[in-house]
């Protein structure tokens, strides 16, 4: 006898074509603008997080434990060429930057602002992603003297152009006030506004001779493959040195680490609220159905058809009416996100936005395989959930009254 309610309830779904179209449409354009819609921020998402980290945090960090708290170059790593050797022989290192810091002041005929000084060894550095926002110049090099490389926006705020000289004033390993005149050999320009106009670069060796210390190292920068693992290799790091501090990334940047954390429930709450707009969809539709075919439902319960049939055969294809659309939606979702996934979504007409809040201007959307299936059970339950009023309304009926009701 089921068989025969199902096969009654799929020749039912198309006995109005136009109608139940409408809702396949619905279902199928709406699974396909959640899922697509999830792609693209999860893709945003991904793609901040990533560069953030590449950029400027890293997985780890070791430091001096009082560095962080004023930045004062006397509290450089001791031992940090040991430390760097152990984490060279370690497998999760993929690469590993050791710099020396100050912070201090930019200085041109024109202006001055506060910058952060990264000294770098371009010979033994394995991170250096700046390199890769060179947009005029080059990458500072031992050939020449005193080279920096400074950030687009510092540039304009001081009036800078390559091969102009500034001046950057800091404090050594003393507390005294030192200094440098250097010429521009680079410039960069990131995806973060905030970093090109308050970071420069330069040599390792002119900066720690200004310092007065040419062994300091503030900064161990440590990238990994698997950024989930940070925290326990974190831990390894800081029992082999006990006079260092390990930082991970969640511990540097907390906003980094709420936007991983949120990351799933947020793309979950997006395909919600388009599941709850099919939910009001599909019942408003059934509902009508019910409502046309009064007189119908009053016959078949008047020649022995029971409410639990009835309410099984409208729930059965409220049912057929969602998932015919749904697979549709999950077919044309997955093909969009695997084609902008590799070509990806040019956003640069919104850079000076997007640049504002360290997003890039390419988006490349993705998703995993477990989410599409989490999605198919949302839409499945979805399709449940709306069949249950319209289905309830035909065990209201009474035969007689249905029957005459249309005669």
């Amino acid at each position: 006898m089921f068989v025969n309610i199902l096969k009654l309830g799929w020749k039912n779904v198309w006995r109005n074509p136009a109608r139940s179209g409408v809702v396949i449409i619905a279902v199928l354009l709406g699974t396909w603008a959640g899922i697509f819609s999830a792609g693209f921020f999860n893709g945003m998402l991904q793609d901040y997080l990533h560069k953030q980290i590449e950029l400027s945090i890293g997985h780890m960090q070791v430091e001096h434990p009082q560095f962080g708290d004023l930045y004062n170059p006397k509290y450089s790593v001791s031992n940090s060429n040991e430390i760097v050797s152990y984490l060279e022989a370690q497998p999760y290192t993929r690469e590993i930057s050791a710099k020396s810091i100050a912070t201090g002041l930019a200085q041109s005929p024109h202006s001055s602002f506060g910058v952060t000084i990264n000294g770098i060894d371009v010979e033994a550095d394995t991170s250096l992603a700046i390199e890769q926002y060179i947009t005029e110049g080059e990458m500072i090099d031992t050939t020449s003297r005193n080279p920096i490389l400074i950030g687009i926006e510092l540039a304009e705020r001081l009036d800078l152009e390559l091969r102009s000289r500034m001046v950057l004033s800091f404090q050594d390993v003393t507390g005294e006030i030192t200094g440098g005149a250097f010429r521009v050999a680079g410039i960069f320009d990131s995806f973060i506004d905030q970093f090109d106009e308050s970071t420069v670069f330069v040599l390792q060796s002119d900066l720690n001779r200004l310092l007065g210390n040419m062994d300091a190292i503030h900064n161990i920068r440590v990238d990994m493959d698997d950024l989930a693992t940070a925290e326990m290799h974190a831990e390894e790091i800081e029992q082999a040195f006990p006079g260092v501090l390990v930082k991970t990334w969640r511990d540097i940047a907390p906003d980094l680490r709420y936007t991983f954390d949120m990351m799933d429930l947020t793309l979950y709450i997006v395909m919600i609220i388009i599941i709850i707009g099919l939910v009001f969809s599909i019942i408003n539709t059934m509902l009508m159905a019910v409502l046309e075919r009064t007189r119908e439902l009053g016959m078949l319960r008047a020649i022995g058809m029971n409410k639990s049939r009835t309410f099984s055969m409208v729930m059965i294809e409220t049912v057929f009416l969602t998932m015919v659309g749904a697979p549709g939606g999950l077919l044309l979702s997955w093909l969009c996100i695997t084609y902008f996934g590799n070509v990806g979504i040019d956003l640069s007409a919104f850079a000076q936005g997007l640049n504002q809040y360290g997003i890039g201007t390419v988006v490349y959307p993705s998703l995993t395989w477990s989410y599409y299936l989490n999605i198919m059970l949302m839409i499945a339950l979805a399709a449940l959930l709306s069949a249950l009023y319209p289905a309830w309304r035909t065990l209201k009926l009474k035969p007689v009254q249905a029957i005459r009701k249309f005669n």
